[in-house]
């Protein structure tokens, strides 16, 4: 049986794939695309991922982000297609499954401060960057439906 760990580096990888293949499916010309003044355009949501999963991935190696965390985020900053941004996702999630690979099971009690000053056992701070990750597919796919692209390709 997998521990959670696994799991979670799993869970990681599965959904950062599956939110680029998605967003692949956006027009290039639509990334930057704005339903609404309050809604974010693919374009953020895939940049707010890959700063989040870089940031999650410095506590879980125990660390507040820092030097490295801001020289990725303005990587993802100068980003401007679905490609660079995929990529940059792609980065980050590798950066969880490094930051995950640094624990066993016996630290899954381990209290871990997030980002944003939150704390969880490790065992849920895991698994945080795929939930992160999931819900913002969610977004993506309406996005595609907004801009008339009815089909179900999250099963492809």
């Amino acid at each position: 049986m997998a521990s959670i760990l696994d799991a979670a580096k799993g869970f990681t990888t599965w959904n950062a794939e599956r939110l680029i293949k998605d967003a692949g499916y956006i027009p290039a010309e639509k990334l930057n695309w704005c339903a609404m003044a309050c809604a974010k355009t693919a374009a953020q949501i895939l940049a707010e991922i890959a700063e989040s999963n870089s940031r999650i991935a410095a506590s879980i190696r125990g660390e507040k982000p820092g030097p490295a965390e801001e020289a990725f985020a303005k990587r993802v900053e100068q980003a401007s297609t679905v490609e660079a941004l995929g990529q940059l996702v792609l980065e980050s999630a590798r950066a969880v499954c490094q930051a995950i690979d640094s624990h066993s099971d016996a630290d899954l009690e381990e209290r871990i401060t997030m980002p944003w000053g939150a704390v969880f056992p490790l065992a849920e701070a895991v698994l945080l960057p795929a939930s992160h990750m999931n819900y913002h597919d969610g977004q993506i796919n309406y996005i595609q439906l907004l801009l008339g692209d009815d089909k179900f390709h999250w099963a492809e």
